[in-house]
């Protein structure tokens, strides 16, 4: 195998980036969540008062570079809002802020750790993704659970990716095959026998019909319960991650759809 999961991850360790909390004073509350949700990705973290700069605002910055900005309670909303497995189409009104993905967009490549507990970031992002293929109903969805079972135990997630495929995205779920759906309908599947291919990895690929569609996240289970990797809507990597798993990895893996 020419390239695996693992080498994104190991290529993109040594990037960081710092998250500077301007004019926070009257929504602490806000910043406390938003720095400690940060905090789990490596951010490193300033306050800065600046009265030329907007209230109440959150800057993204690369050694000098600017990448960013957003206003704090525009972001808190996009991560702490209820979550749910609804109407694809919910999803998409509550996910589409254009601001907010655009700073999320300049977070491309940071790698992070997660615990069990703090697993909200992968479900923002990972549904980011879902929406977008959902959405844009075109080019191809790839997705790692880890074990299919966990379709079995979350049931809605499963009926999402169902309406994903139905919609004319080209959709392929990857895990230890521990279940099966009565009908796969047009999702294409592949079980990892042993579970040391893919069933550390929780992925989601998305490479859409225009570059600015694309998106992926990748984490691996470097410990129980603990995930390391990041995201990124930079199209190469998403054409380089499409191009390994289908190259490199599908034919070593069981067909289970067929």
């Amino acid at each position: 195998m020419t390239r695996t999961l693992q080498t994104f991850i190991d290529e993109l360790e040594s990037r960081r980036r710092r998250l500077h909390v301007v004019n926070g004073d009257g929504v602490e509350p806000l910043v406390d969540d938003i720095v400690d949700y940060f905090d789990r990705f490596d951010l490193e973290t300033t306050h800065v008062t600046a009265p030329p700069l907007p209230d109440a605002c959150l800057l993204l910055t690369d050694d000098d570079s600017f990448l960013g900005g957003v206003s704090v309670t525009d972001l808190h909303d996009y991560l702490f809002a209820s979550l749910t497995d609804e109407a694809l189409g919910d999803l998409v009104s509550v996910r589409g802020t254009p601001v907010v993905e655009a700073f999320l967009t300049q977070l491309d490549g940071n790698v992070y750790s997660l615990s069990r507990e703090e697993k909200l970031p992968l479900a923002c992002i990972s549904q980011l993704l879902e929406s977008r293929a959902w959405y844009r109903g075109a080019g191809s969805l790839h997705a790692g659970v880890q074990r299919l079972a966990t379709f079995e135990q979350a049931p809605a997630a499963w009926t999402r990716y169902r309406k994903i495929a139905g919609s004319g995205v080209a959709t392929t779920v990857y895990g230890r095959p521990d279940w099966e759906p009565a009908d796969w309908g047009t999702v294409a599947a592949y079980g990892d026998e042993s579970g040391e291919r893919i069933g550390e990895y929780w992925f989601v690929v998305y490479s859409g019909p225009e570059e600015r569609d694309d998106g992926a996240l990748l984490a691996r289970e470097t410990d129980e319960g603990r995930y390391t990797g990041f995201w990124t809507f930079e199209s190469d990597t998403v054409t380089d991650l499409v191009e390994t798993l289908v190259t490199d990895y599908q034919p070593s893996l069981t067909r289970l759809d067929e």
